[in-house]
């Protein structure tokens, strides 16, 4: 007689591959508290040394973005008062304008640390603890339904894929961690032509990555969706990056 081993259910699979994954606890943790709380969204996984910035009107944001937010140094000096910003082209920085509060009207600037690209990249891979592989397939089989076979087949082996707008004709390239790129053909010479990088993630993000508290594939959706349900909507809602800051993911 044979003795045939009995094929793993489902649930004892995905038991194998929590075990791999030492944040797996807290991340199913706060599923199961968002359950019960009956909050759709779930509720974003905090992280050691990376800030949370939430949605205002997300139920939980208080308390959220007061996690790994770093303290502001005390000063015995005049409080600053910031009066403006500006992104410098010829330094590839923002200038900011402040004066300080024992001296008003006589205003100054300064020029921030730059934002760097491969500084973003690692930050990036490093706010991927929040995420589960199990999330990220449900979020996969979701897109799926949405778009046709070969966009969907472009996603899994490049991570974007591109959808024109039926209103504008603005043509969309929906990327995985990273904002989703506006392009137009309406120029003199008919070239392809960028127009921004619209940046959103719809619960909140982790300060200085492309990372989202939501799984990847999860924001993809929401760009999409909005895209498709409010094209004017999505771009109000979005960061608007130029091609030439890092922050396009260019």
């Amino acid at each position: 007689m044979v003795d045939r081993t009995e094929e793993p259910n489902d649930e004892e699979k995905l038991d194998t591959l929590r075990h791999f994954d030492d944040w797996s606890v807290l991340r199913n943790g706060l599923q199961r508290l968002a359950g019960k709380v009956d909050e759709w969204a779930g509720i974003p996984m905090p992280l050691d040394d990376q800030e949370l910035i939430i949605e205002p009107s997300y139920p939980f944001a208080k308390v959220l973005a007061a996690l790994g937010k770093q303290d502001e140094p005390t000063s015995d000096g005049p409080r600053v008062i910031e009066r403006n910003s500006f992104y410098s082209h010829r330094w590839h920085t923002t200038i900011m304008m402040y004066e300080f509060e024992d001296n008003p009207g006589k205003v100054r600037f300064v020029a921030r640390s730059p934002m760097d690209s491969t500084a973003l990249q690692l930050q990036t891979i490093g706010a991927s603890y929040a995420w589960g592989i199990e999330q990220e397939a449900k979020a996969l089989m979701t897109l799926a339904t949405m778009i046709p076979h070969h966009a969907f087949k472009k996603y899994l082996l490049t991570g974007m894929f591109l959808e024109s707008s039926r209103r504008s004709g603005v043509m969309y390239v929906f990327r995985k961690l990273r904002p989703t790129i506006a392009l137009t053909m309406r120029t003199p010479d008919d070239r392809c032509k960028v127009l921004c990088t619209l940046c959103l993630h719809p619960i909140g993000f982790y300060a200085g990555t492309w990372a989202g508290a939501m799984c990847p594939t999860d924001d993809v959706i929401a760009h999409l969706a909005m895209m498709r349900g409010d094209e004017h909507f999505f771009w109000k809602k979005c960061n608007q990056h130029p091609r030439n800051r890092p922050e396009s993911g260019f």
